[in-house]
């Protein structure tokens, strides 16, 4: 896991050194810049396990950011000896080119790889790693988009590499196409429960890393994470007296994982100083999205304090399983469409943020939930099965009931902003600094975006 950046042009290894010292907080372990033909691309390096130094080079190069879960049967299958899954995906790119490569990856990744001249940006069919880029002044790329405004490119010329799609940069001229999804099979009606928990199961085995942290909230998602990889340790934050907190405990209760909970009741001063450090990480003032940054960023906090640099989250099964209450009123023919729509957003909505906030203290975050075969099973189950009697991800709650109590199985829980009792507390912060009537949130937080 790490921070990488690229760019094309005659000044291109000095903006790949400002805009790496910019994500420096991804990889604090290490950096390295390879420079061919007026381009360079670097990285920053946060050390988990078998990292090889990036880039790697011969010929051509590649910088990567990312875990590729099946290197290592792919190592074999190529007779290659290694412990770095970047070192084999570049053999997999130097034997096959990169479509092949890409077919044959399950992981979460964005990474770049030059040769003769050319730029190749490819990203995880998921969205799980961020990748950004600019043709404002030449063309450039980024883990992050701070690093590009660092070196000039304004907000209006930065986009984003979509998910499952391999940009390729070539004299002035840009090709994007879609390299890798999630392919659609028969509907499953019988057996989905067991196929759900194993494939969830499987998961997060290949996720697990020792020492290892759950973003932990004590609802269904997180619950079920906890009971498949009990020697994790468990973060939470929120508010003191909110409803998290209480939910939390009793959770870690019933799970009789209480010795494992590292649970941060937050006060007022805390979440006040923390606001302008989550607004930088996750390059947004708006209200909903750093309410719902603040306790990543308070339990990663608290996990790399630990010694910790691996959390697993949550993220992802409500919109594979009809988690969020809008998808009660649908018919399962628009439930299908709307959670097909809310999956090819998530990177935008919901991962680009996640990955940013838990970055920002140099913890890399996986998402079980959103594993290749987890996506195209739930794909597959049939509407009616995420929906049952006005019961929201009932098919997961079957699967879960095999391991976790009745009571953190079949009960409701409430949206992450509103239970930590963060967005209220944020209004009062607000209030308290002198902002009154409409949008006064909005207002205070965007300001202290102007200010950074």
């Amino acid at each position: 896991m790490c921070g990488i950046a690229g760019a094309a042009g005659k000044d291109s290894e000095k903006s790949v050194r400002k805009m790496l010292e910019v994500i420096r907080h991804r990889g604090p372990d290490g950096s390295g810049i390879f420079s061919q033909n007026d381009i360079s691309i670097g990285n920053v390096l946060l050390k988990i396990t078998g990292e090889k130094t990036q880039p790697i080079s011969n010929c051509g190069a590649l910088t990567y950011n990312g875990e590729i879960y099946n290197f290592r049967e792919i190592a074999k299958a190529l007779d290659l000896k290694t412990d770095s899954d970047s070192e084999t995906l570049f053999e997999m790119i130097k034997s096959g080119g990169i479509e092949t490569a890409v077919g044959e990856l399950d992981g979460d990744y964005a990474f770049a790889y030059i040769e003769n001249g050319k730029i190749s940006l490819v990203r995880d069919p998921a969205g799980v790693k961020p990748l950004y880029y600019s043709t404002g002044n030449g063309f450039a790329f980024a883990s992050e988009k701070k690093a590009l405004y660092t070196i000039g490119e304004s907000k209006s010329e930065i986009k984003t590499l979509k998910p499952g799609h391999m940009l390729t940069f070539c004299a002035g001229n840009i090709i994007e196409k879609k390299v890798s999804g999630f392919p659609s099979g028969e509907i499953l009606a019988k057996d989905a429960q067991d196929l759900l928990f194993e494939a969830i199961e499987r998961s997060v085995k290949k996720r697990q890393f020792v020492p290892c942290a759950i973003a932990f909230s004590g609802g269904l998602d997180s619950s079920l994470l906890a009971a498949l990889c009990r020697d994790a340790k468990l973060y939470s934050a929120g508010m003191a007296g909110s409803h998290d907190i209480g939910q939390t405990e009793k959770a870690a209760m019933l799970l009789e994982l209480s010795d494992n909970l590292h649970l941060h009741e937050l006060t007022m001063d805390e979440l006040e100083s923390a606001i302008p450090a989550v607004i930088r990480a996750i390059e947004s003032s708006d209200a909903m999205k750093v309410s719902i940054a603040l306790p990543l960023f308070f339990a990663s906090k608290d996990a790399r304090l630990d010694g910790i640099r691996v959390m697993l989250s949550g993220q992802g099964a409500d919109e594979l399983f009809a988690g969020y209450k809008r998808y009660e009123s649908m018919k399962p023919s628009e439930l299908g469409i709307a959670l097909k729509k809310d999956l090819d957003n998530i990177a935008e909505n919901n991962l680009e943020r996640d990955d940013a906030v838990t970055m920002a203290n140099s913890v890399e975050l996986r998402v079980p939930y959103l594993d290749r075969n987890v996506i195209e099973l739930a794909l597959r189950i049939a509407p009616e099965l995420k929906i049952h009697n006005g019961i929201r991800k009932y098919i997961l709650r079957l699967a879960a009931g095999k391991i976790l109590p009745d009571e953190l199985v079949w009960k409701e829980k409430k949206a992450a902003q509103y239970s930590s009792g963060i967005y209220s507390a944020m209004e009062k912060i607000a209030r308290k600094n002198g902002y009154r009537g409409e949008r006064a949130l909005g207002r205070y937080l965007g300001e202290l975006k102007q200010q950074d």
